[in-house]
């Protein structure tokens, strides 16, 4: 509002809006006199639609609908439309929607617009529902209804795969007639990354027949989330071989996979190129090597990034509070105090923090992820019957991280039977985590209770289910070695073993006087 009121006083307003602003105030004008006159005409009006949509003037959505009907124009599509689109960008999601439901006539571009202002909107399964409703109705979508849907459908997640995948096809029947935006091809991209399909992802980059920045960081952040960040650094540097500009997004996800993978050095040689190309100033990027710096143990780096931010925002904060108490460094604030009063072994502190949250003392609504904080503080200290009942009295559904967090120190502090419980939850919450078998297993095997061990075991491979290879990172030189169990596909294997053997002569032999 006070950039709208700023333009009223403005010396040179926009053309457009100056003459709507015109006609608007004759209209006014009018209603007081004895002869009312229509001031306003549909370009004018339209005019002032795309200004207020513009500038998300809440305001005066009611009054230019006034205009619509007064100048009898609410049958025409086009003006019905953009007082939609007008109410989606002001947030009037219900305004828009009924705006919509008294049009006669529902063109391809009226079921457009209220299909993305809903997913825009975050109202992804009532998106859904109204391209549904669009095809019924015997209109054709076009590439930019689909679009809407598929963000809608990115929106939903796995949930909204199969229905995803139809949209695609439609698509796909649309590049064969024409072509097809580069937003849409994007929008299929994007959809199944966060659908969790990276297979179907990968596909659809590598059919795309251009490629802009906007697709190779979708399939880099893809990748990056799947926890293939070492694919994700791979594809950055065929991006920059290809001779695309990076932009900021591009060096966010290069730092977060530099972080994911502890790559200090490779971070730091990302973080000069981007202060050469000028977006150390973005929040992003400063966010992110934040929290590289932080991840990799250089809380000082990291701190020297937090105070040279100018204006700190509530994630860069968050950042540095946890990197403080991951390090020792235990500060105040919510979520992140509770893991550094965790990692500090401050259970006192601890529970003061979490009452003062849980009787409302702290404007801030408690979530799951406090009681998590909280059981893994007494997980930490070996309290586990406290955790354990603490675990299984919270007022949310049973917590993975919780129970990972008991299984974890069950294992430390060597209470096989409370691991066996853990790890029997995990797999009930979480059956389709091939982890949680194995570590059923693991806990059944340190009671020696082989029967049970070699029956889970014998699911495990009847179900298919694989215990993931123990994976390592060195970092020799400028180069890093990636080493996995039992693989001997390194190409200096044998000079590692004779190096190791030589290690263990050393280690064994006696020494003198003894």
């Amino acid at each position: 509002m006070s950039r709208w009121s700023a333009s009223w006083q403005s010396p040179s307003p926009k053309p457009a809006w100056d003459a709507a602003r015109a006609a608007m105030s004759r209209w006014s004008a009018s209603w007081q006199s004895p002869s009312p006159k229509p001031a306003w005409d549909a370009a004018s009006l339209a005019g002032a639609l795309k200004d207020a949509a513009s500038r998300r003037s809440a305001p005066y959505v009611r009054p230019l609908h006034a205009v619509l009907l007064k100048l009898g124009l609410s049958a025409s599509a086009i003006l019905a439309t953009s007082l939609a689109h007008l109410a989606f960008r002001c947030g009037l999601p219900g305004y828009a929607r009924d705006l919509f439901d008294e049009m006669p006539h529902h063109d391809v571009v009226s079921w457009t617009s209220l299909i993305t202002g809903h997913a825009h909107q975050g109202l992804h399964r009532d998106s859904l529902a109204l391209l549904r409703r669009m095809v019924n109705s015997g209109v054709a979508p076009n590439g930019y209804s689909l679009s809407g849907g598929l963000l809608a459908c990115a929106g939903v997640g796995k949930d909204a795969l199969a229905l995803g995948k139809e949209i695609h096809a439609r698509i796909c029947k649309l590049k064969r007639h024409g072509t097809v935006d580069a937003v849409v091809e994007n929008g299929v991209l994007d959809m199944y990354s966060r659908c969790g399909s990276i297979e179907y992802a990968r596909k659809v980059f590598q059919s795309m027949v251009v490629r802009n920045i906007v697709a190779w960081n979708s399939m880099m952040s893809a990748l990056l989330g799947s926890g293939q960040a070492e694919e994700a650094l791979g594809l950055f540097v065929s991006m920059i071989s290809c001779g695309f500009a990076v932009d900021e997004f591009s060096f966010s996800i290069v730092v977060d996979a530099c972080r994911d993978l502890a790559l200090l050095k490779q971070g730091m040689q990302v973080h000069a190129q981007v202060v050469g190309g000028g977006f150390e100033s973005d929040d992003i990027v400063r966010n992110s090597l934040l929290d590289m710096y932080a991840k990799c143990g250089c809380v000082d780096s990291a701190e020297l990034i937090f105070k040279a931010t100018p204006s700190h925002d509530a994630v860069l904060w968050t950042t540095m509070i946890s990197a403080y108490g991951k390090f020792g460094r235990v500060r105040v604030a919510c979520l992140a105090v509770l893991s550094a009063c965790s990692h500090g072994g401050l259970v006192r502190e601890g529970w003061h923090y979490f009452k003062l949250m849980s009787d409302g003392q702290i404007s801030v609504r408690i979530q799951p992820e406090h009681y998590g904080c909280m059981a893994d503080l007494l997980c930490r200290k070996g309290y586990l019957e406290k955790a354990l009942e603490f675990i299984e009295n919270m007022p949310f559904d049973s917590s993975v991280a919780a129970w990972s967090s008991l299984l974890n120190s069950s294992r430390i502090y060597g209470n096989a039977k409370m691991s066996r419980l853990a790890a029997s939850r995990l797999l009930k919450l979480d059956p389709e985590n091939h982890s949680n078998w194995v570590a059923l297993s693991s806990a059944h095997a340190l009671e020696s209770d082989w029967h049970e061990t070699w029956k889970i075991r014998e699911n495990m491979s009847r179900e298919c289910v694989k215990k993931e290879p123990g994976c390592s990172w060195v970092q020799l030189n400028d180069g890093v070695h990636v080493f996995l169990m039992a693989d001997q596909s390194h190409p200096e294997l044998i000079g590692i073993l004779h190096t190791l053997d030589s290690m263990e002569d050393v280690l064994v032999m006696p020494q003198k006087g003894t």
